[in-house]
């Protein structure tokens, strides 16, 4: 982390300060200083900086949002593989849970032809999105909206995805101060009980025509509890190509798939 802030300050690597012998300023020394004593006190090293990296973009990143993973970045990039395969002139995507925008601009960047949509249930979160947005000029249309309480679509769209909340609150006393002190617990937890329930009402959304006949859906999920995600997909019977992606680490972290036509008979078809 230290190395990390005296690359940021000074805007080189450690190899190039060290071949250039480089001096710092008293006015650099002092801002590393308190930028190391805010680190000492467990703020997380992203909202000292102001920023974190995703795909290739330094976003920025406040108390009102998620801290950018790498996992999430892998889900971005197998999504947006998926929207470019959709042959409408402009396909619609819609990134739910947006947080800092992340998935939305990482989808907006690959696919410069697709109308993405970033939608939250926090303000502060969109703010900080469309801000990202701005300073990318990658366009993007943000909402706010409860997906606990979401009407109906006025149209479906080609691809959704998200980064619900999912963490079951009995696990927040085992997580470091650096999580469960500095970043938003609404994006985070969900009751002990039901750790499904952002996935069953995305999915009911989906299904009831938030998303077009062969769009494809694609979920972060919680390592313990993909295999219950991918089931809820196969029982419904709307869905095909249901597939469990593990992140880089070889654990279960996403869910993809894509809702299938419904039958001549109107009897859903089975996967």
């Amino acid at each position: 982390m230290a190395l990390r802030l005296m690359e940021h300050e000074s805007g080189q690597s450690r190899g190039a300060r060290l071949s250039e012998g480089r001096r710092w300023s008293e006015s650099e020394l002092d801002r590393l200083a308190v930028w190391a004593a805010r680190l000492s006190e467990g703020e997380p090293l992203q909202h000292v900086l102001g920023q974190a990296w995703f795909d290739g973009m330094a976003l920025r990143v406040t108390p009102n949002v998620l801290i950018p993973r790498p996992e999430t970045e892998e889900l971005a990039a197998w999504m947006a593989v998926k929207l470019s395969e959709v042959t409408h002139a402009a396909p619609q995507a819609l990134d739910w849970c947006t947080g800092s925008g992340c998935i939305a601009l990482s989808l907006k960047k690959r696919v410069p032809r697709a109308e993405v949509h970033a939608w939250d249930v926090s303000r502060a979160a969109l703010d900080v999105a469309q801000a990202n947005a701005e300073a990318f000029g990658l366009d993007m249309t943000t909402g706010e909206s409860d997906l606990l309480s979401a009407p109906r679509p006025s149209a479906p769209f080609h691809l959704v995805v998200s980064n619900p909340p999912y963490i079951p609150a009995a696990e927040r006393k085992d997580m470091h101060v650096r999580v469960v002190d500095h970043e938003p617990a609404l994006a985070l937890f969900v009751p002990d009980a039901d750790p499904l329930l952002f996935y069953r009402a995305l999915v009911r959304w989906c299904e009831t025509g938030g998303l077009s006949e062969e769009g494809w859906l694609g979920m972060e999920c919680h390592h313990a509890f993909a295999g219950d995600v991918a089931a809820l997909l196969a029982d419904s019977g709307r869905w095909k190509h249901v597939e469990i992606l593990e992140d880089l680490q070889g654990k279960p972290r996403h869910v993809v798939a894509r809702l299938e036509v419904p039958s001549l008979h109107g009897r859903p078809p089975k996967n």
